[in-house]
């Protein structure tokens, strides 16, 4: 059978010894395969920190066939438990996984099915994904009461090979006691990994292609159909079940004392932990040099605690201290146990947990613990009773760690790029602004204004929350209930309200949700998303596909016909495609305003799967063609935009980003991040978008051929005594997980035990991750969560989130002095960035990160801007990384280990991740190779340039002459340094084009006023002010100016450059502009004439002859008026410039600085020129109340 298998299926599954390394969720399955007897139903419903689970289902589903186990993705977690209480009719052994909040979902059929009982010869698991840093979970996750209140038992595995092995245990205390059992993993499990010993797979004997009779007649009625008065009968039973579950406990060896080193009658303290408690517990003794010194009391079970066990445990310790995350549930068990008639007999030791002796802070009952916690925690306690060891250096380390003085701006999620989310947040936030203006809705509804109440539900759209779009989302209720949150409000209100809903949420709950909304007379409007996926927990599959989680196929249900099916109750439907954005604002405005419950479908396949989809498809292409015949992108024309940032407060994609400019800080678009899905076109808030079509007749000549890769010198091996532990940090999208899952390769080959904690998050929604790697080369133990201060290497593929690695306000400060780095410093911007809010310098982060880390082991580069030159996108930066840390010594890995791990990790693109790894190691060995961007022109460079480009315009000697008579006489009659100079020669060159040369020289005759008012004692600040704000003014990005901006040769050259494009190989860049001209005819005889707007779509020859028409101009003087009157307003306010003392010129530096501000084009732009006006009248009116001071400089 295994050979039948090879290559259909992942190897590391079907291995039965030795060992393997794997990540969290994969343990599970792998325990499932591993267990006696073989198991046959596994379901449940995808949630974090769980939701791998079942994406290994496709992983290994010719397996699962093969073999006739059943592994279903449930609607929704009742039903999945429902499922599971339907297996156990027959000796058959299933598994339902859900997070922890999936839980509550469950809980009425988990609570009859427990107490029913599993089947003598079957078993029951329900593993529930616990998130105590509750990162992902929308409430405080601790799901060990809710199984105390099912009277289910709780299983908590401590390392990834109890995470493995102790599924076959639970299944077997399953069958002895009854019980299901609650398989307890937590995020840092599950995200988590490690290498494991290996054993042999069983299958069961009944199957899906080995059916067996349900014989109806053998159904202990009394027993399964549980309802009053049996249910009594079921809760007595209940204690002398524990009993059982507990005597199986004893038998497998879950509950265990760990005597200390030094024997001692009866230990002054000894501790207690379960879980990863456990794990942090060692790991700190370990760190503390403290391991064996305590007597240890590990819980597999932790509900129903055995009294027998802590009796005998209790009796051996004066104290008793009990370690766990989040609140007292072990530590109320043990007192209850203690104080209960059964242990009047032992001796009593005083019990702490959440609370310590001598007035010291006990162990935290919010949020999770960690290595480091425990460390600060116990470190004190430990000392009052006389331990020793490493405790004062671990607690000093962890002192000096929390005693950095740095400010780091957050880094919040987004929707990907590509998102539908995206096209439907960003016309409703259009929608609720308009709503709320009574002039609008006058205008175009006939009615007055309107605050749309927006109530939130579970999925991608919880990212609603965050900017741009937090007044999308008003409340929270759970999966499914934003309707019915809508529906505890809308008796006493006029609003009219909206929800957001996934297909997947659909059907999990929220086809009910619709049900309710029109049994309660709602009125209120939903929007479901049919993106045809479960998008938020990593694309599994739903019920409209027709195709279940292993391929075969299945039933298609149509969200349409179900909603359909309402409509005798008054349901309207409407299905849209979210990009057609007009259709679909015109739409949703009269939905929404329309009374009653109505549904709108947003019909467009998730970003992800669909840009996947097409790079698979460009990626055989290029297997067969040699390269891409044709591609487009999404461009922003630098000279065009004007930084309004309406675009990204609009969208909030991260496929923008900043580019620094001539004329300062402007939007475009990253290549790595883009997918061109046009969703920021679509907002027309400016003519600098544009598609750029990329035509190619061969292959490019690639950039790396000029560089020699081969027979790079090896660095010196580095050795490891005990740990070796490596942090990396980026944002999702970026490769963290393929570099993490390089290295855990690597190490594993290498012969390393390895450990590993990759936290993925909202990893592919821009949010920040990270990753943990432990290789471990001895005994000493280590949890898979570097303490605090003790990364030997920090990967920093993301310079903020590398700085993040060493803030004490966060629990990942792993970066110390003691800790060699490899930083990327190309700045990816936060959300809060792009809408021009929050920034950062990644220089002040880099010199953060330089500074409480190993100076002499420190190495950065434009790891990004650098793969991006040589592989045309910044996704290789993460292997190139990889290359520069071997290179630079600090993996301790052969070369060897490193390409199988490279190998294994990339699949098809092996070739191309190779190449990128042997870059890195090229850049550390010889940094200036490489080079990281173009170099900034000189001043006369510039000048020099300009000339050539107006000399091939028509007429163009005559203006190049021109040109040079204005450069010189700048030079001769203000006397500033190069750079003025070269901004002044820019803005020159831009103002003849605009216009013509006069027009240029009389912007240069009044900075000559300013100048020769100004003074060097203030720097020239003033002139140098005037010299960007004036040029601001005087080109007015009308039609005609944005036409040349975008058709000039210096745009055309750069552009090439950006996208590869070689004309004399037959490569070739077309152009699609987006432009919204508009044309104000102004007034003939008395009549206003209309104004005319075009939308559509512009050639280069089209614009061309546009450029050319400056006499529109004079032909029409109401067009761009509001521009020329604040120009006008704005030299003449220079032409004023006088000061008397420093008070005087401060407040005139910032009369001259306010066109600043006043960004956009038209209905955007206007009011931020009024708004300035307004605010220099108020300067100008401060300056006349002071002139009665002595006149000053």
């Amino acid at each position: 059978m295994q050979k039948s298998l090879a290559g259909k299926v992942d190897s590391r599954f079907l291995r039965e010894d030795g060992q393997e390394v794997f990540t969290g969720t994969e343990l599970l399955v792998k325990g499932l395969l591993e267990t006696d007897g073989g198991t046959h139903l596994w379901t449940g419903y995808p949630g974090s920190p769980v939701a791998g689970f079942f994406d290994i289902f496709e992983t290994i589903a010719p397996l699962l066939k093969d073999r006739g186990i059943r592994a279903s993705i449930a609607n929704n977690e009742a039903l999945a438990a429902a499922m599971v209480n339907g297996s156990q009719m027959l000796p058959l052994r299933a598994i339902a996984v859900m997070k922890s909040v999936g839980l509550h979902v469950a809980s009425d059929a988990l609570a009859l099915g427990n107490l029913v009982g599993a089947h003598p010869q079957g078993g029951a698991i329900i593993v529930l994904g616990d998130d105590p840093w509750s990162e992902s979970t929308q409430v405080p996750a601790d799901s060990r009461f809710l199984a105390r209140h099912l009277f289910m038992p709780v299983l908590e595995p401590s390392d990834p090979q109890e995470l493995k092995d102790w599924i076959g245990i639970a299944y077997s205390l399953s069958r002895r006691s009854g019980f299901y059992i609650g398989y307890l993993v937590t995020t840092n499990q599950a995200d988590g990994g490690g290498s494991v010993e290996v054993f042999p797979n069983h299958w069961p004997d009944i199957n899906t292609r080995r059916q067996t009779d349900l014989v109806t007649a053998d159904i202990p009625l009394d027993n399964t159909v549980l309802l009053p008065p049996r249910t009594a009968n079921k809760e007595d039973k209940v204690q002398e079940r524990q009993a059982i579950l507990w005597a199986a406990a004893r038998e497998f060896g879950v509950n265990r004392i760990i005597p200390a080193s030094k024997e001692a009658k009866r230990a002054p303290l000894g501790l207690v932990a379960s879980g990863m408690g456990f794990c942090y517990l060692q790991h700190a003794l370990a760190e503390m040099g403290l391991s064996g010194e305590f007597p240890i009391l590990k819980l597999g079970i932790t509900y129903p605690v055995d009294p027998r066990i802590v009796q005998e445990f209790a009796a051996s310790v004066e104290n008793l201290l009990v370690i766990e995350e989040r609140r007292p549930f072990i530590e109320e068990q043990i007192l209850t146990i203690l104080n209960s008639p059964a242990s009047e007999a032992i001796p009593k030791p005083k019990v702490y947990g959440k609370n310590f002796p001598f007035d010291l802070p006990g162990i935290p009952g919010t949020r999770g613990v960690n290595t480091s916690v425990l460390i600060e925690k116990l470190g004190p306690l430990f000392k009052k009773f006389g331990a020793r060891g490493r405790i004062d250096e671990e607690l000093e380390l962890i002192e000096h760690t929390a005693g950095y003085r740095i400010q780091i701006p957050g880094r919040t999620p987004t929707f990907c790029p590509g998102c539908p989310h995206r096209d439907s947040s960003s016309v409703l936030m259009e929608v609720k602004r308009d709503f709320t203006n009574p002039l609008y809705m006058s205008a175009k509804h006939g009615r007055g204004p309107i605050d749309l109440v927006f109530h939130g539900d579970t999925g991608c759209y919880t990212m609603l929350m965050f900017e741009p779009t937090k007044d999308l989302m008003h409340n929270y209720s759970g999966m499914g209930l934003g309707g019915a949150t809508g529906a505890g409000i809308d008796p006493f209100i006029r609003n009219k309200q909206v929800v957001f809903m996934g297909d997947s949420t659909f059907f999990h709950s929220g086809a009910v949700s619709i049900s309710n909304s029109l049994k309660q007379g709602q009125d209120i409007t939903y929007i479901v998303l049919d993106n045809a996926t479960t998008a938020m927990t990593g694309h599994q599959t739903t019920p409209q596909l027709g195709v279940d989680a292993l391929g075969d196929a299945t039933y298609q249900q149509s969200i349409d016909r179900i909603v359909q099916s309402m409509l005798s109750l008054g349901a309207k439907v409407n299905r849209v495609n979210p990009e057609h954005r007009e259709a679909y604002r015109e739409l949703l405005e009269d939905t929404i305003l329309a009374d009653g419950v109505k549904v709108v479908i947003a019909d467009k396949e998730c970003g992800i799967t669909f840009h996947r989809r097409r790079f698979r498809d460009e990626r055989e292409e290029v297997k067969r063609r040699g390269f891409l015949e044709t591609k487009s992108y999404v461009n922003i024309a630098q000279e065009v935009c004007e930084n309004c940032l309406e675009c990204t407060k609009s969208t909030g994609c991260p496929g923008l980003t900043t580019v620094e400019t001539e004329y300062g800080r402007k939007i475009g678009t990253d290549f790595s991040w883009c997918v061109s899905d046009k969703a920021c076109t679509r907002v027309k808030v400016c003519p600098s978008f544009e598609e750029v079509v990329v035509s190619r007749t061969q292959a490019p000549v690639s950039p790396l051929d000029s560089i020699d890769l081969k027979n790079l010198p090896l660095p010196p091996r580095r050795v490891i005594d005990e740990n070796w532990t490596a942090y990396l940090a980026g944002v999702g999208g970026m490769g963290i997980g393929v570099a993490t899952a390089t290295l855990v390769r690597a190490g594993f080959k290498e012969g390393y035990s390895v450990q590993f904690c990759d936290k993925k998050g909202l990893a592919i929604r821009n949010g920040g991750v990270y990753s943990h790697i432990v290789y471990q080369s001895n005994g000493r133990y280590a949890s898979n969560i570097i303490p605090y201060g003790k990364a030997d290497l920090l990967l920093g593929i993301d310079v903020l989130e590398a700085a993040r690695a060493i803030d004490p306000k966060v629990s990942q400060r792993v970066g110390s002095e003691r800790t060699a780095v490899i930083l990327n410093t190309e700045k990816t911007p936060t959300i809060l960035t792009l809408l021009g809010r929050d920034d950062f310098d990644p220089a002040d982060l880099e010199e953060v990160v330089r500074r409480h880390t190993q100076s002499d082991r420190y190495f950065s580069a434009n790891l990004s801007q650098i793969s991006e030159k040589y592989f045309g996108t910044k996704l290789f930066s993460n292997v190139m990384m990889l290359g520069a840390a071997f290179q630079a010594g600090e993996l301790p890995l052969s070369l060897s280990s490193l390409e199988w791990a490279i190998r294994m990790t990339s699949g098809a693109l092996f070739e191309k991740n190779w190449q990128a790894f042997g870059v890195g190691r090229k850049l550390f060995i010889d940094p200036f190779l490489f080079g990281e961007g173009p170099a900034r022109l000189s001043y006369r460079q510039t000048v020099e340039k300009k000339i050539g480009y107006l000399g091939r315009l028509r007429n163009g000697e005559r203006l190049a002459q021109a040109y040079r008579r204005l450069i010189e006489n700048s030079e001769m009659s203000i006397n500033l340094d190069e750079s003025a100079h070269r901004d002044l020669a820019i803005r020159i060159y831009d103002l003849i084009r605009f216009e013509n040369a006069a027009y240029a020289k009389r912007y240069v005759d009044t900075i000559k006023l300013v100048f020769n008012r100004d003074s060097n004692v203030h720097g020239f600040a003033a002139t140098r002010a005037a010299i960007w704000n004036l040029a601001k003014v005087m080109c007015i990005k009308d039609e005609i100016y944005v036409a040349d901006l975008l058709t000039r040769e210096e745009k055309y050259e750069r552009d090439a450059e950006r996208y590869g494009v070689d004309r004399s190989r037959g490569d070739r860049l077309s152009y699609v502009h987006i432009n919204r001209p508009r044309f104000e005819l102004g007034r003939v005889a008395g009549i206003k004439l209309p104004t005319i707007e075009f939308d559509f779509r512009t050639r280069d020859w089209m614009l061309l002859l546009m450029r050319e028409a400056k006499f529109l101009r004079r032909l029409l003087p109401v067009w761009h008026a509001e521009e020329k009157s604040f120009r006008d307003w704005y030299q003449q306010l220079l032409q004023g410039f006088a000061y008397r003392n420093e008070a005087e010129y401060q407040v005139w530096l910032e009369i001259i600085r306010c066109p600043e501000p006043v960004t956009g084009y038209r209905e955007v732009r206007y009011p931020k020129m009024r708004a300035e006006r307004a605010k220099v009248a108020e300067l100008l009116e401060e300056i006349q109340q002071e002139q009665h001071h002595p006149v000053g400089v």
